[in-house]
């Protein structure tokens, strides 16, 4: 449901800045402009979670649960923003060793197939466990409709400032939608605004994903049926967080309203027990499909210790039978990666040209 407060944000309160040696921690992915780690976000306000509110709930799934090799980012380019250098070779894996056997265990506790991407803020290989399809996006999405309207237009109204509030802390669909609306208006209509959002995830170094166009009907978006795997999920989310997408106080901006998620939709990374100093910034999403019940999710985890870079970006999905089950698995997931992650200081990442 669309609340009626009307929160206004403003990007000079946005992820002030805290003192050396505290720490955050995001799941999702994020980048820093131009530069390397030493510029990457240095303070996380607050934690929160994400959820969706495209209708809720509906059993069972279509896939299979299998671990996958880790996979290593390309290089950037012109046109893929994370530049890994060849010391990402030398740092240690994002997760902690045994992690594969450890994460097939708890899949095999939870209800049905799960996906799992995980990449260091830093230097370092991205890791896939369990399944790496590309499924619907739902309300993941609302950060990447956002973020193409403040490319646009470099700020927001008070008026899209209340809206932004609530498509990305509520996952309110009304106000979102009309967010799109703008960008629509911005740019000449439906095609020309999902591909403004299709720029930032090519920016971000996402080779594949395309931003849906076709009106999926039952009153929901064409961005949110958008096919967004874990692994490339995580790009986008990585270089949002460095400052690759956007100038770094307007990512301030995004990230600190990824931070105030409200508590109902706190689950996964907003329950997982990350305590400071250690800090979350997250979007969920979720919806019905064919076989049950999508629930997804996309973070930030890091420390505020004057880089970043030793943060992680995660995504993760659950196909379950219902909404209720799947938070509760996401949920389960964070709390494996709380134990599981190794957020050492890596390398420093820095953007394309």
């Amino acid at each position: 449901m669309r609340s009626t407060a009307a929160g206004r944000c403003s990007l000079s309160r946005l992820w002030m800045k805290r003192s050396t040696g505290q720490a955050i921690l995001i799941v999702t992915v994020a980048f820093a402009v131009g530069v390397g780690g030493a510029s990457m976000v240095q303070a996380f306000q607050g934690g929160g979670g994400s959820g969706d509110s495209q209708h809720r709930p509906a059993v069972s799934d279509e896939h299979t649960t299998s671990t996958q090799a880790a996979q290593t980012e390309p290089a950037a380019t012109s046109t893929t923003v994370p530049a890994a250098t060849q010391s990402a070779r030398l740092v240690p894996p994002i997760l902690k060793p045994g992690y594969a056997a450890s994460f097939d265990a708890l899949a095999r506790t939870l209800s049905g197939p799960v996906g799992l991407a995980v990449a260091p803020l830093g230097a370092g290989s991205t890791i896939v466990l369990g399944d790496d399809a590309a499924q619907d996006a739902w309300s993941t999405m609302k950060v990447g409709v956002l973020s193409a309207l403040l490319r646009r237009e470099g700020t927001l109204t008070a008026s899209q400032q209340i809206l932004a509030t609530e498509a990305i802390t509520q996952s309110d669909n009304v106000a979102v939608n009309e967010l799109f609306a703008e960008l629509e208006a911005q740019t000449g209509g439906l095609d020309q605004a999902s591909l403004a959002i299709q720029a930032l995830l090519r920016q971000s170094g996402d080779d594949t994903t395309q931003v849906n166009t076709v009106e999926p009907g039952e009153g929901f978006s064409t961005f949110g049926h958008t096919l967004w795997s874990p692994s490339e999920s995580v790009k986008f989310y990585r270089a949002l967080f460095l400052g690759c997408l956007l100038p770094r106080a307007t990512t301030n901006y995004v990230l600190n309203l990824m931070e105030h998620v409200i508590p109902s939709e706190s689950w996964g990374l907003g329950s997982a027990g990350f305590v400071p100093p250690l800090r979350t910034a997250f979007k969920g999403g979720w919806g019905p499909e064919s076989y049950g019940y999508l629930v997804r999710q996309s973070g930030i985890v890091a420390y505020i210790n004057g880089s970043g870079s030793s943060g992680a970006v995660v995504s993760m999905f659950s196909d379950a039978p219902d909404f209720n089950t799947g938070t509760e698995v996401l949920t389960a997931i964070a709390q494996w990666l709380r134990q599981n992650l190794n957020l050492v200081v890596r390398p420093g990442l820095a953007c394309g040209t």
